[in-house]
């Protein structure tokens, strides 16, 4: 695919929104979330030209920040392993500072709700009530069934719903 850098700057305004919320409905944190998406954007550029239009552009951009995202919840995971007590990577994974405007609470509620999920439950979750994507996109980027899709989506709901009955 021939792109100028000027298409590539649209491609990048276009999706940003929509991956950036998919990227953080994984990892739960703004600044990670957006380390992640520039090296979504990185490899997208670079790979671009191998980019054969087999499937949609987004499908294959989210591709890339779901695999970018799960590598870098894995090197966390290690890092957490040799440097940092858990608790210390929890406290510092919701920074009540940065701007959640009128919702504050709420969104601090749900940031907290999303971590009691796996990160297969997390990433189902903000692909389906983040992004509104549909199960068959959703199915071709995990290469899961629908059916194993809606069972994820509906255990991962019932999850949160049931940490707000608990923690009102």
């Amino acid at each position: 695919m021939k792109t100028s850098q000027n298409d590539f700057k649209n491609i990048v305004k276009d999706h940003s929104p929509r991956l950036y919320a998919h990227i953080r409905s994984i990892l739960l944190n703004h600044h990670d979330t957006d380390d992640v998406l520039q090296n979504t954007f990185i490899k997208a550029w670079i790979g671009l030209g191998d980019f054969k239009g087999n499937s949609e552009l987004s499908t294959w951009l989210f591709r890339i920040a779901t695999n970018e995202a799960l590598q870098h919840l894995r090197k966390q995971r290690l890092r957490r392993m040799l440097f940092l007590p858990i608790e210390t990577e929890i406290h510092n994974s919701i920074n009540p500072d940065e701007s959640l405007n009128d919702g504050r609470s709420i969104r601090l509620k749900l940031e907290k709700a999303l971590q009691k999920l796996s990160v297969r439950q997390r990433m189902i979750f903000g692909m389906k009530y983040f992004n509104e994507m549909k199960y068959k996109d959703m199915a071709e980027l995990l290469n899961l069934k629908e059916g194993t899709l809606k069972a994820v989506y509906h255990q991962a709901t019932n999850k949160i719903e049931k940490y707000f009955e608990e923690n009102d």
